[in-house]
């Protein structure tokens, strides 16, 4: 019995990776060209947000997420202490990073699976099957990261990006900055948005929280990249190990280049780990001077949010 579901879950996660591709690719085909040329305008006065923030925030959520309106409880908490200390500047987490269209699992054909899953590992967090949402958006980290496939799913991305900037009331050719905000699987997809969003005149950096990612050229265009640790957290090595870019025998490597130029920057907000009430976002476990993990990670972000902003011209 456990030979047969074994065989079945490796199946489903060979199909994953050889179909997930096809999503960004068909778009494209059907219409992407069309679609990016006009999503890339600017969209109408009456469909944008009154704001005087010279300052925006993108959160791209982890492969957990099933959609830009379905971050896990602990996110959208910690989302909420963040915009309580920078009242200043604008904070949009309503972008799915892992389609080019923004449209979450649940509001696909195949709503009524991915619900079931979501409602399975909130009932029982260990349950494998409930690991194919996840899978589901690895497969999408991995066609981010591939060079054949790649442009593509991040021109999709950074299209809803640029759209809902633009509805937080971002006003184009301001030259404002906005920061990419990236945690775990999220901060690939970041860069590579970063590299269409930045030929569009924004001034883009990003922060890795936990993030793995590879050597994207999105490295190239990043003014820095921030990234926020946890001495606890094994996961986020993946992308040192899994992507050649990414080791010190690729010193000419996007990656390289960017520490080279001193736009990379490394600091442990605490003993994290990756995922779940220890990680980034938890909110009852302390370190030893009383503050939450999410409080930690909190202000580490603050902190760099505040630079930014002070090292920016209002104009």
């Amino acid at each position: 019995m456990i030979t047969w579901i074994l065989g079945i879950a490796v199946l489903i996660v060979f199909a994953f990776v050889l179909l997930s591709p096809l999503e960004s690719l068909r778009w494209w085909a059907d219409k992407g060209e069309v679609e990016v040329r006009r999503s890339f305008d600017v969209i109408p006065l009456d469909a944008r947000a009154e704001t005087s923030s010279h300052h925006f925030v993108v959160y791209l959520s982890g492969v957990g997420t099933i959609g830009g309106d379905g971050l896990s409880r602990r996110e959208t908490a910690w989302l909420d202490l963040l915009r309580e200390s920078v009242t200043d500047v604008v904070i949009v987490d309503d972008v799915f990073p892992y389609a080019v269209d923004n449209r979450g699992l649940l509001q696909r054909a195949t709503e009524w699976l991915w619900r079931r899953l979501d409602r399975m590992r909130r009932q029982w967090r260990s349950n494998p099957l409930a690991m194919l949402i996840n899978l589901r958006n690895i497969a999408q980290v991995l066609v981010s990261a591939d060079p054949r496939y790649g442009p593509t799913q991040s021109i999709g991305l950074a299209q809803e990006i640029w759209r809902s900037l633009q509805r937080h009331g971002y006003h184009p050719g301001s030259g404002d900055p906005v920061t990419l905000i990236g945690f775990s699987g999220g901060a690939q997809m970041a860069l590579g948005a970063g590299w269409f969003l930045s030929g569009l005149g924004i001034p883009v950096s990003m922060i890795s929280v936990g993030g793995i990612y590879g050597d994207d050229p999105g490295l190239d265009r990043m003014r820095h990249v921030w990234n926020l640790t946890g001495t606890s957290d094994r996961l986020r090595l993946i992308g040192d190990i899994a992507f050649p870019g990414r080791w010190p025998t690729a010193p000419l490597s996007t990656w390289g280049r960017a520490k080279r130029e001193g736009r990379v920057s490394f600091e442990s907000v605490g003993p994290m780990r990756h995922d779940g009430a220890n990680a980034y976002f938890g909110g009852r476990a302390t370190l030893d001077d009383g503050r939450s993990y999410a409080e930690a990670t909190r202000d580490a972000v603050v902190r760099i949010l505040n630079d930014q902003s002070a090292s920016t011209p209002v104009g």
